[in-house]
């Protein structure tokens, strides 16, 4: 009775294992697809050579699947996965900031702001969080095999290991490659974004606007400039201030300037004629810069081995004077305004990862999402703001969670 219930649960391990084997040639059958689409899309000479190794590797890796489930007594599957799901709570939140952004370019939202090699850099990440979750799967076959009673087992554990180690190469490269690739890109992917925000100010010049100014400011970026390698904090300097921007962009806001560590960017407070919805697009904008910080950057750069980011969110919201240095079109543009100086020093107030806004923009708000903010005591000499018109300190509130 005791060997019938072995065997019988043995043939239950294998079941699994055979279907198991399959979810991941499903996903091989879809990575040679992705793989030779990349090979012919990617402006990058060195992306071009590794992927046609690695395409190489999968084929080799499908042969070694097919083999191993035929050898069980299954059948290979034809089908093909979607790459771009995954169950791994480490990837869903990247994902989904990718569709967001790969949606938003191909419905031809902000085309001027788009350019290939954003592009490119999407599919780059998106590349590592496949590669990632490929080596996940395979560990997990090779555990699942040594759970098996069979003598194909010692066979099965090397195929599988050879493919895991193939993997585990190929997302070793992305480690050590994405950073000098996004430096070999960042001219430009990054100037659109500022051309973006001079462009729509050149037709303002010489006057008075209201706008909504938001500083996304990179916590403890000094202590990090006198303790890591420079190249380590120029990679840090440039992926905050890109994905930054890429937020403000994806919002219909716009780049104002990089300052420092800091990136400060606006929106038009008179947008579709109304500044409630503005001043509710720009708390969702300083929210979602939060949320790229937690959720994308810093679990790409803590493979890279790199340090936790944290970043304070300050708006505020009034007139501004829009000021061009310079007679040519080609003069760099600037804000100036009472609204200017409050946001940067509502940010100096502002906790990690938090957003505060100011009271201009908190009246501005619906009541569910005033719910969402608490007031921020200041006292002493730290505010010397007042309410216009009025006496009284000028109010600040902080976004609660």
């Amino acid at each position: 009775m005791s060997h019938d219930k072995n065997y019988n649960n043995n043939i239950e391990v294998i079941s699994e294992l055979v279907e198991n084997l399959n979810e991941v040639l499903s996903t091989e059958n879809a990575s040679v697809e992705r793989i030779i689409s990349r090979i012919d899309q990617t402006p990058l000479l060195e992306v071009k050579q590794r992927l046609k190794q690695h395409l190489d590797e999968t084929h080799l890796q499908k042969n070694r699947l097919k083999t191993i489930i035929t050898q069980l007594g299954g059948k290979p599957t034809n089908s093909k996965a979607d790459l771009l799901r995954s169950n791994k709570s480490t990837a869903n939140s990247m994902k989904k900031n990718f569709l967001i952004t790969t949606r938003s370019n191909a419905e031809g939202n902000d085309q001027e702001n788009s350019v290939p090699e954003e592009g490119e850099l999407v599919e780059i990440k998106r590349n590592f969080i496949i590669e990632h979750d490929e080596l996940v799967s395979y560990e997990s076959l090779i555990k699942t095999t040594q759970m098996t009673d069979s003598p194909l087992q010692h066979e099965i554990t090397i195929l599988l290991e050879k493919s895991m180690q193939e993997e585990e190469s190929m997302a070793y490269w992305y480690k050590m490659h994405t950073t000098l690739i996004f430096d070999n890109l960042w001219p430009k992917i990054i100037h659109p974004s500022i051309r973006r925000g001079q462009s729509f100010l050149l037709d303002h010049t010489r006057t008075r606007i209201p706008l909504i100014i938001i500083y996304a400011d990179l916590v403890g970026s000094t202590n990090m400039s006198m303790t890591i390698p420079v190249d380590n904090l120029v990679t840090i300097i440039r992926a905050f201030t890109h994905q930054i921007s890429h937020v403000v962009d994806n919002y219909g806001g716009y780049v104002l300037k990089y300052v420092g560590d800091a990136v400060i960017s606006f929106f038009p407070s008179h947008v579709n004629k109304n500044k409630y919805s503005a001043s509710s697009m720009s708390v969702e904008c300083g929210k979602s810069m939060i949320k790229v910080i937690k959720d994308e950057i810093n679990i790409i750069f803590k493979r890279y081995e790199y340090p936790e980011l944290f970043a304070k969110i300050g708006i505020d919201a009034g007139e501004n004077a829009i000021v061009q240095y310079g007679s040519e079109d080609v003069a760099p543009i600037d804000v100036l305004g009472y609204s200017m100086n409050i946001a940067a020093k509502i940010t100096s107030l502002t906790g990690a990862n938090k957003v505060s806004i100011g009271d201009n923009v908190y009246k501005s708000l619906g009541r569910e999402v005033q719910r969402e903010f608490q007031e921020l005591p200041i006292s002493g000499n730290r505010w010397k703001y007042i309410s216009y018109g009025t006496d009284k300190p000028y109010k600040v509130y902080t976004l609660n969670s």
